[in-house]
């Protein structure tokens, strides 16, 4: 997709606090995130997920260079947003530079404040996601402890960064993976 129309589309949808939805993995295209764009950079974008019932989700940093299709004012994002409205949903605050990559400044901070995260990642045309908590970030070097539905740890797991496709956290599953954790 057009990089130039994808920014002037996301942001349009930010100004007017419009949900939309983006697609950005090719290997499954009926697969996409739902919310409101917090922010665009000229190589990400930062959502603010709204789940299939209306309710708040966390967030999602996601390259825009995946990014093939966004879907804009549509009836199923009006009915989210109105129920969003009625049911007083609320995201919690998220705050992270957007000075440098976005990306190493998300990990920096869930490594640093101890925030579980979910990596998708493309290695080698298979994807692939991660759950749990970022150990270390060496510039395009990123140690990531995985983690199962339990909290129980598959290991270190070692990948680069231009490997990432997006980062969420916040999530309702990334909070009881907390919990299960501590």
């Amino acid at each position: 997709m057009d990089r130039e129309i994808l920014c002037r589309v996301l942001k349009n949808a930010m100004k007017a606090q419009t949900i939309v939805y983006i697609y950005n993995d090719m290997t499954s295209k009926d697969e996409r995130y739902g919310g409101f764009v917090q922010s665009v950079t000229k190589d990400y974008v930062v959502m603010q997920i709204v789940s299939t019932q209306a309710r708040a989700s966390g967030y999602l940093i996601a390259r825009l260079d995946v990014v093939f299709r966004v879907d804009n004012g549509g009836q199923s994002a009006k009915r989210a947003e109105r129920l969003y409205l009625l049911n007083q949903e609320r995201h919690e605050e998220f705050a992270v530079s957007t000075f440098g990559n976005l990306l190493v400044n998300v990990l920096t901070l869930a490594m640093d404040q101890k925030i579980a995260i979910s990596v998708f990642l493309d290695q080698d045309e298979e994807r692939e996601s991660l759950n749990g908590y970022v150990r270390h970030v060496v510039k395009e070097h990123i140690v990531m402890e995985d983690l199962d539905d339990d909290a129980e740890s598959y290991g270190e797991i070692h990948f680069e960064l231009a490997s990432i496709i997006d980062i969420q956290l916040g999530s309702r599953d990334l909070k009881n993976l907390a919990l299960l954790y501590e």
